[in-house]
């Protein structure tokens, strides 16, 4: 089983956020975190880690093709590195996956709506049936 993490640290209008990657026997992961309007210290983020690791909603990827660090040459790494430190935000991967996921809860929460209205709009109706049939109940 090989598993390799990666947290992004980056600025995004108001807020800094993280986003946390994950690749578990090549099955990709992303999840999003907010950390504030300051910078987050190592301290926070190791006790972010220790204390909200495992509540972390992690949105799920297409399995990656991607190499493993080990499989590539320092000078790739290097220039990872640099690529990654001279770029803004997350990894496009983990864009993708995290946008995927955000529509997908969208969707459930739309049907979660709808069908709480129909309830509520039947418990209203059975309720003014009852009411009125009590009402003509002893003429």
């Amino acid at each position: 089983m090989t598993t390799t993490s990666q947290l992004t640290v980056f600025f995004d209008q108001a807020f800094y956020r993280g986003v946390f990657e994950r690749t578990i026997n090549g099955h990709y992961q992303a999840a999003k975190v907010t950390f504030g309007t300051q910078p987050p210290t190592y301290n926070q983020i190791q006790s972010m880690i220790a204390g909200r690791w495992s509540t972390l909603t992690w949105a799920s990827g297409d399995q990656t093709t991607a190499l493993a660090s080990s499989a590539q040459s320092a000078q790739q790494r290097k220039r990872q590195a640099r690529q990654a430190i001279r770029g803004r935000g997350s990894s496009p991967q983990a864009k993708q996956v995290l946008k995927l996921a955000h529509k997908q809860n969208l969707v459930l929460k739309k049907k979660r709506r709808k069908e709480t209205k129909q309830a509520h709009a039947l418990k209203v109706r059975l309720k003014k049936q009852e009411k009125r049939l009590a009402k003509h109940h002893g003429h």
